[in-house]
């Protein structure tokens, strides 16, 4: 479902990510962008802070889905998407089991995800 409603994310990155963390888009598209290295300040911000959407860079270091899971089994209602690199492919239905959406794909395709990321409802029950 498509909104005009602009969520708050915590975008936990990655400072070797092949992704554009200082892209507009994030400007444009959220109400408020959080950005954070490493797993202890995003717990922490994440612990202080209300987000609608939290997305994680595990592209470089595809072991983060750890920390996703983390936030999840703690907020089990928090919608995550997951930034996965094509030479993980093989990764994305084991992170689905785990309740966190996943978006396989490349540094050009970055705002297309951050686009439709920011279309999603993440308070909309599922069907």
């Amino acid at each position: 479902m498509s909104t005009d409603k602009k969520w708050n994310l915590l975008f936990i990155e990655d400072d070797r990510s092949m992704f554009d963390s200082g892209t507009e888009m994030f400007n444009q598209l959220f109400n408020k962008v959080d950005k954070v290295l490493g797993k202890e300040e995003a717990l922490k911000l994440f612990d202080s802070n209300q987000y609608d959407i939290v997305l994680g860079d595990i592209s470089v270091e595809p072991e983060g889905v750890g920390l996703l899971k983390q936030i999840k089994d703690t907020k089990p209602k928090q919608a995550i998407f997951a930034l996965v690199s094509p030479k993980d492919t093989d990764k994305l239905f084991g992170i689905a089991d785990l309740g966190i959406n996943a978006f396989e794909l490349s540094p050009l395709q970055f705002d297309q995800a951050l686009e439709q990321i920011a279309m999603f409802d993440p308070y909309e029950e599922a069907q």
